[in-house]
This record gives C-alpha cells, sequence and structure tokens, in this order.
C-alpha cells in the first residue's frame, strides 16, 4: 500500500494542531514519545521529551489501566494484528480525557519480543482542554537522541517507508477526528 503526498499532508496537520496524538513506544527502554502539540493538549511539559512508560500508565484510570494492559499484552504476544483501546487519562489540569488509542508493532528484535510500536491516540472528549503554556521549563532533549527519532518527527522528513507501515492507524485516526462531533 503506498502512501499519497496528501494524506501526509492531512496527518501532519492534524497532529501540528493536536486533532490527535502520535506515539512512538520503545518497551525494551520503558519510554515513548509523544507528539509535541498532543503532550502540549493535554497539559504537560516538556513537549519534545520523551517519557517513562510508568508515567503515562499512572495517568490511566484505574478501573481501566488492567483492560487496557491486557489489549496491550494480547497485541504484543501475537494474538491480535493492531492495538487498539479506549480508556480515560487524565491530563494535567483538565481531569480525565475519554481516549481511543491505536497502535502496531512495527519492530521485533530476532527473539521476537517488541522492539518498536507505532500508534495514535484521539481526545473522545467534548471539553475544553488546559493547554501548558511555558515550553521553555527543564532541559531540551535532541530528537533522536534516545537511539531511534520518534515517529511525529518523520511526517517532516517524508520516510514514507515507516510511515506506510501504520498508514491504516492513522488514517483511522484521522477519520475519528474529521467524524466526531
Amino acid at each position: 500500500m503506498g502512501i499519497r503526498h496528501d494524506e501526509v499532508r492531512n496527518w501532519r496537520t492534524a497532529v501540528e494542531q493536536g486533532a490527535f496524538g502520535v506515539w512512538d513506544l520503545n518497551p525494551p527502554l520503558e519510554l515513548v514519545h509523544y507528539s509535541p502539540r498532543w503532550k502540549e493538549h493535554l497539559g504537560f511539559p516538556h513537549p519534545d521529551r520523551p517519557d517513562s512508560t510508568a508515567f503515562w500508565r499512572c495517568r490511566v484510570h484505574p478501573e481501566d489501566l488492567d483492560p487496557m494492559m491486557l489489549t496491550l499484552r494480547a497485541h504484543f504476544d501475537g494474538f491480535t494484528d493492531t492495538y487498539e483501546q479506549r480508556f480515560r487519562l487524565r491530563s494535567n489540569g483538565s481531569g480525565y480525557r475519554n481516549v481511543l488509542s491505536r497502535g502496531r508493532i512495527v519492530q521485533r528484535d530476532h527473539r521476537g519480543n517488541v522492539q518498536r510500536m507505532l500508534g495514535t491516540m484521539v481526545d473522545l472528549t467534548v471539553r475544553p482542554f488546559t493547554p501548558y503554556q511555558d515550553r521553555s521549563l527543564g532541559e531540551h532533549q535532541a530528537i533522536g537522541s534516545l537511539g531511534c527519532t520518534p515517529f511525529h518527527a518523520l511526517l517532516e522528513d517524508g520516510n514514507e517507508t515507516l510511515l506506510d507501515q501504520v498508514a491504516g492507524i492513522l488514517a483511522a485516526s484521522f477519520r475519528q477526528t474529521t467524524t466526531a462531533p
């Protein structure tokens, strides 16, 4: 499946506007990169820095954490082709937000262990958000300083091979943002 340049332009616009977030998970390092505007949309500082997976897990509503982790584990173990889960995520300032997260494993090591997973997250909540305004706090960490370029940065570079691997996920998330009430 080839990706069209107008699709990339639409996705880039949606990511830049914070309509949906792109995430890039590195399970061996327990780190996740989120697109900067998405983190700002949720009200978090340090939008260009990766976060520990524990930081994000603790923000999932307690009633939603086990189902989310079971769905993720099923995908890691090869029982599903993609990951998809709705859950409540605590933002930084506006309470819980209802989100839909979709993803797909794009890299495994020679033993079959997940090395990289890419995905999107759509905010299904209709109430206003509280963006974090001060981007100057903390040290800036260069994109790619942890061994791979986060997916959201690849939208700028035109890396079509990697984009082809997640085109279906991005298209579904883009449709979700354009058809939401």
